[in-house]
């Protein structure tokens, strides 16, 4: 299964949206969004994050790529494939 989350540096916590079930869109969406609820985990750091995402299949490359992004940005996306 493809799992999708977006990652978010919140007050020395990681936040882990996961936005695997919204998928693409298969209907117009109205201008002003469509409210869909999805689930999202807290962990103490990007360590506990990070052994969560490897249970889920991520790769060190990719693990790599989004704390790079969360350095530069505090937010990053990361797709398993």
């Amino acid at each position: 299964m493809k799992h999708r989350f977006l990652i978010h540096e919140l007050n020395h916590t990681t936040l882990l949206v996961d936005i695997s079930e919204i998928g693409l869109p298969a209907e117009l969406l109205p201008t002003e969004g469509k409210l869909q609820s999805v689930p999202s985990l807290r962990f103490q750091g990007w360590q506990a994050a990070q052994q969560y995402l490897r249970g889920k299949g991520a790769g060190e490359q990719a693990l790599i790529g989004a704390e790079s992004e969360l350095k530069r940005a505090g937010m990053a996306a990361l797709t398993i494939i």
